[in-house]
């Protein structure tokens, strides 16, 4: 009878939670203990490990939001756990011929006794407890034609965070923060290069062109800061 995976009760208030990562594949052999899903629920990110050994069967794959209670893999019944595979069938010898003696058998050429040997020899005995696990099946984020955004559902947890920011902004008194820059070298390469500057563009060189330079560079180093809400995704731009 299949164990079934069912995702654990994780609060009063929560009601759903969604399969972050399948550490497993479908198909795979597991054994009890084995970390088997990463889930996400509002609150708190929890991993689920295996209460049974057999073979796994995914039924809610990464990226779904899912019910508390609800079943997203089965644990089947399998030869998990080294079980010790079926002898195969003894064939009955046949009968021996009194009339005719049965000659000996002639032994194995030379050859090909080395070649059994050498084989034996090459083939390097597999310690399966440094076998890394297979990859994490992770939900890809969904990138636009043109390549210019890319488009990512939020997870639970980070939908709260994002709910409470929304909050805050419209009870708490928002504050400005000054920081003063060392402007000494923009000074004097804006003064180097006002002449030729003015004789090329006819108008004089400000400072407008340094500030949106500094802010490309640094969306570019933070590419976080350069996206943005659209309901329940986050969109994060490429272009600047």
């Amino acid at each position: 009878m299949a164990f079934e995976i069912k995702v654990p009760n994780a609060g009063e208030s929560i009601t759903s939670a969604v399969i972050s990562t399948w550490h497993k594949k479908t198909g795979d052999a597991v054994q009890v203990g084995d970390l088997l899903v990463t889930i996400d629920t509002d609150k708190v990110s929890t991993e689920l490990q295996a209460e049974a050994a057999g073979t796994l069967e995914i039924t809610a794959p990464a990226g779904e939001e899912v019910k508390i209670g609800a079943v997203i893999g089965l644990i089947g019944a399998g030869t998990a756990g080294g079980a010790a595979p079926a002898a195969a069938p003894v064939k009955p010898e046949p009968a021996k011929s009194e009339a005719a003696p049965v000659a000996a058998p002639a032994p194995a050429a030379p050859v090909a006794e080395a070649a059994v040997k050498v084989t034996e020899t090459v083939v390097p005995k597999v310690d399966l407890s440094v076998v890394p696990r297979p990859v994490a099946e992770v939900a890809a984020a969904i990138v636009d034609d043109a390549g210019r955004t890319t488009r990512k559902r939020m997870t639970p947890l980070r939908r709260k965070i994002a709910t409470h920011l929304v909050n805050a902004q419209h009870t708490a008194a928002i504050l400005t923060t000054f920081n003063e820059v060392d402007m000494t070298e923009i000074m004097n390469l804006r003064k180097l290069l006002q002449d030729s500057f003015v004789a090329r563009h006819g108008v004089k060189l400000g400072f407008m062109s340094f500030f949106i330079k500094s802010v490309c560079e640094a969306l570019k180093a933070v590419p976080q800061v350069n996206g943005r809400i659209e309901g329940d995704d986050i969109v994060i731009n490429h272009y600047y």
